[in-house]
């Protein structure tokens, strides 16, 4: 039986259709192996990976342990790393969650109220610092097909990596008018070039103002990227009190109307909050708006993970990456290449935190300067 469910995983992952093959994390595990077994090509086992989404979270954990265990080359790896980034929405498989009783409801309505009081402390207390925010941006726009394909191939790779110094300054991340024309509200989402800002508070005090208007509701707990226990919650929060906007430039409404157009919606939306149990610090957030097939941008979604770097110093509580997924439609995928919705995903780093300062040095007049 078990050899059976292995040769259905690998048939389905074979299929050249490109229509999106969901699968659990075992399921993948398995196929990665089989793979490995039949020493197939690194090109095409990532060419199979290119229409997989999980059903599941690949935690960090996890892919560490796959990265560690199987001989993958770079593009399958790029395709797995890209796999992991988009199952960041999901739980992790109930085999990986701790076996803990839920907290009761006056436990769990303490630790959000740790949460909310966290982020106004937090956020008053940190420094004015600068980092270095690190972008790998991906995307299915169709490449020239080859020869064994009749029409383009439309697989997620990575299309630039970019690098921007940011600096945070009186308790706000200072953003650049120039290299972000959008949007200026710090809770919005900006897809120009796919870019996302917020995460450095905005985003933060922006959901947990909103999901107490909406609803908060215990789903889990779970192990952190660092080892600890983290306590999951479910928020969701209605359009009538969001204050999330997607914000997308531009689209065109058909072929014959060259025109564009911006899509801006204020949009209901849900997600997760991974909170520290005992302090209520935020480790993770995840959110996802509420969008429809019918929308120019139909699928908006990011997570920032959070972790303890020094500045200064000291140690304080801040973004070190984050993942944000699109789908939009493009006229010129769907109706000509046929290969559409585009897809777009933004894998971001922050590093190289330190203290925003000004040094000066008094020196001594020279009393030869003034002589003619």
């Amino acid at each position: 039986m078990h050899r059976l469910s292995i040769l259905l995983i690998v048939l389905v992952l074979v299929n050249p259709i490109r229509a999106a093959t969901r699968v659990t994390v075992a399921q993948l595990e398995q196929f990665l192996t089989s793979k490995q077994a039949s020493k197939e090509p690194d090109g095409e086992i990532a060419d199979r990976l290119g229409s997989v989404q999980l059903t599941e979270q690949l935690t960090a954990q996890t892919l560490a342990r796959i990265e560690s265990q199987a001989n993958l080359g770079p593009r399958t790896m790029e395709q797995l790393r890209l796999i992991a980034n988009s199952s960041i929405f999901f739980a992790p498989p109930s085999g990986e969650l701790p076996t803990i009783a839920a907290p009761d409801q006056v436990l769990q309505q303490r630790m959000l109220k740790s949460a909310i009081e966290y982020v106004d402390d937090a956020l008053q207390h940190l420094p004015d610092f600068l980092a270095l925010r690190t972008t790998d941006s991906f995307d299915n726009t169709p490449q020239q097909a080859g020869p064994k394909h009749g029409k383009p191939k439309a697989e997620l790779r990575l299309v630039r990596e970019s690098r921007r110094e940011i600096a945070y300054r009186n308790g706000k991340e200072i953003v650049d008018s120039a290299s972000d024309p959008g949007n200026s509200q710090p809770e919005s989402s900006t897809f120009t070039g796919f870019t996302t800002k917020g995460e450095f508070g905005p985003v933060l005090k922006t959901i947990l103002t909103d999901s107490f208007k909406g609803s908060v509701v215990w789903n889990r707990w779970q192990t952190s990227e660092s080892g600890g226990l983290v306590a999951v919650f479910r928020y969701g929060v209605p359009k009538s009190v969001s204050h999330y906007v997607v914000d997308f430039c531009c689209y065109q409404k058909s072929r014959d109307d060259p025109q564009s157009f911006r899509f801006r919606y204020l949009a209901g939306y849900h997600g997760e909050l991974y909170l520290d149990p005992t302090t209520g610090v935020v480790d993770r957030i995840t959110l996802e708006a509420e969008l429809t097939e019918d929308d120019p941008v139909m699928v908006s979604s990011s997570a920032v993970q959070y972790g303890r770097v020094n500045i200064g110093g000291k140690s304080y509580v801040c973004p070190v990456r984050g993942v944000a997924a699109s789908e939009v439609h493009n006229l010129n995928m769907e109706l000509v290449d046929k290969v559409g919705p585009e897809r777009l995903i933004n894998e971001v780093r922050f590093s190289s935190y330190h203290k925003f300062a000004s040094t000066v040095r008094i020196f001594p007049e020279d009393p030869d300067a003034n002589r003619q």
